[in-house]
């Protein structure tokens, strides 16, 4: 069950996670309610995502993979669990800090994803606006000697067998070994117990709503700095989570 590095070869079974895992967290709702009448660009637009995140010419974002048995004693195993993290700190330590993140949201939306039919694009866009604007005034000021977790997602009949656990630890080993100030994260109310209990502390509160609506969304902005509760690194327990 330890992390191992995701490859293109994984992409179905990661867009299989993603969504079977996703809808238990209200965000997606909020982005893709439309999802069961139009299935169709629900499969094709997210697994386009992560054809981005998992290309390793892509590399300003790693996805690391957990896989396990599918059932007890069967020698069979596939990718159970999977994290997103933005590790663009690599090419800024490279071609300095003026230097752009690569953007795959952007790049699936010019390839037919502003009109996806099971989105609500409203919540869409205002969610990753928000998204921006809660980073900026969070960790802004960080700089560039930081990772984000993006994504966290462990499909629902292999929670809580520490898979999530192992894939934010993976985050925390390397931030220690790469002396980085820190891992930020988005947390939903889902992820938000798990982050805590591995010592991710609470920076602030944002919510993401469209003027005018009385729909919104609540998130958690969230650091680990490695000397807090860096012990915590080599814990074994804990449950799963998502982001």
């Amino acid at each position: 069950m330890k992390p191992r590095l995701g490859v293109p070869a994984d992409i179905e079974a990661v867009t299989d996670v993603i969504i079977r895992t996703m809808p238990l967290d209200p965000q997606w709702d909020y982005r893709f309610p439309y999802r069961d009448k139009f299935p169709e660009d629900h499969y094709r637009f997210t697994r386009l995502l992560f054809e981005y995140f998992l290309d390793p010419a892509y590399d300003d974002w790693q996805v690391m993979v957990v896989e396990d048995s599918l059932e007890p004693g069967c020698d069979e195993r596939r990718v159970v669990s999977f994290s997103v993290w933005d590790v663009s700190y690599r090419n800024k330590r490279r071609y300095g800090p003026g230097y752009l993140t690569q953007d795959p949201v952007t790049e699936v939306e010019n390839q037919g994803g502003r009109t996806r039919r099971d989105a609500n694009h409203e919540h869409f866009q205002e969610f990753w606006r928000g998204q921006i604007r809660a980073y900026k005034m969070y960790f802004g000021k960080i700089g560039p000697e930081q990772i984000h977790l993006q994504i966290l997602a462990t499909l629902p009949d292999f929670q809580r067998r520490g898979h999530a656990s192992s894939l934010c630890k993976w985050g925390m080993k390397l931030v220690h070994k790469e002396r980085l100030s820190d891992i930020s994260v988005m947390a939903s109310p889902m992820g938000y117990s798990l982050y805590t209990w591995l010592g991710f502390g609470l920076v602030g509160t944002f919510s993401i709503q469209v003027a005018g609506e009385e729909e919104m969304l609540t998130l958690h902005a969230m650091k680990y700095v490695p000397d807090m509760k860096a012990s915590r690194v080599a814990a074994d327990n804990g449950q799963c989570g998502l982001m």
